[in-house]
């Protein structure tokens, strides 16, 4: 809670240094590194970072980067508003030395689109990216690196957070990295954690992402407590989770938090410290195919009643311990 005291005081502090930008007045606005917060944000006359340029903007419009630079305010970036921040080609940078790189939170139709930014952690800091309202969150060809805030909620590349009961979130990620999150005990590059709600549901996709050097590479969590009812489905295409401290791609549920369904194709999930790939809990169920299983301290398997299904297409060879066969599903 201190933390997001702290980050709602500096981003009221902003908004009273930059008066012009109270009311939005472009469906585009721009950021280059020579730019200015006094500046209205136009093509000629550009701002210097993304939350001025974002107060500036018209719901459902778009930032762009001219050059490449530095353009966040310091502690975090909040999005409460549908918006696209595309820097692709350029790359936008995002620094934050606490707290966390983006966090958003908008109305039950809105989309948020990331597109072309490298977010830094700076070895601090406690998420890349934070999700939690919205319809939909697209990020695009990102990079997301070195978010090692200590705490066992803390220090993720991205994470997905429902924060509303009913609600239904969809999050699709491609073509991004998420490297070097997380501590020695906690956090990792993607969590996907319904936080005290009832009966949502969270769809996500994971496409040509890779996942390293994290503690957790890829987490479904549905334990917390209060959390009830739902599904966290997942799906996990040509990706990578590999050399992470801890587990390669991880599914926890309870008795009665959200079930959790994951689907992982042509994908690999190996030289992690732990298990390549592990469902956990009752309501937990994996199935795989087309996968690289190797190098980790033990290949596939199960805790506490979870289910992990094969298409029996996997390569699962060469861990230390590659696991018991897995149960055998058909290719409809």
């Amino acid at each position: 809670m201190r933390r997001i005291a702290l980050s709602l005081i500096a981003l009221g502090a902003m908004l009273a240094m930059y008066p012009q930008a109270a009311c939005a007045s472009n469906a585009r606005s721009w950021v280059a590194s020579y730019g200015s917060n006094g500046n209205p944000c136009t093509l000629t006359q550009p701002c210097a970072t993304f939350d001025v340029a974002i107060t500036n903007t018209f719901g459902g419009g778009e930032i762009n980067c001219i050059d490449q630079g530095e353009f966040s305010p310091g502690p975090i970036i909040s999005i409460t508003k549908p918006i696209t921040i595309d820097c692709e080609g350029v790359q936008g940078r995002i620094g934050a030395i606490s707290i966390s790189g983006v966090s958003i939170s908008v109305g039950p139709t809105e989309t948020v689109v990331l597109r072309g930014l490298d977010i830094s952690g700076f070895t601090g800091g406690d998420f890349g990216i934070a999700y939690y309202a919205g319809a939909a969150l697209h990020v695009e060809k990102c990079i997301i690196h070195d978010f090692n805030s200590s705490g066992s909620s803390f220090g993720w590349g991205i994470l997905v957070a429902p924060s509303t009961n009913n609600a239904v979130l969809k999050v699709y990620v491609s073509d991004t990295s998420l490297i070097n999150n997380g501590t020695t005990s906690s956090g990792g590059g993607l969590l996907v954690q319904p936080n005290a709600v009832v009966n949502t549901i969270t769809k996500v996709v994971l496409n040509r992402v890779e996942v390293r050097n994290n503690f957790f590479g890829i987490k479904a969590d549905g334990t917390v407590a209060n959390t009830s009812g739902g599904v966290i489905n997942m799906t996990v295409r040509d990706s990578v989770s590999a050399g992470n401290t801890a587990n390669g791609i991880v599914g926890t549920s309870s008795g009665n938090g959200p079930a959790i369904v994951m689907m992982v194709d042509r994908s690999a999930s190996s030289h992690n410290g732990g298990y390549g790939v592990i469902a956990f809990g009752p309501l937990t169920t994996i199935r795989i195919g087309n996968m690289s299983i190797a190098g980790n301290a033990t290949g596939a398997g199960t805790l506490s009643g979870g289910s992990v299904q094969s298409f029996k297409t996997n390569q699962i060879k060469g861990n230390s311990v590659d696991g018991t066969p897995l149960p055998g599903i058909g290719l409809d």
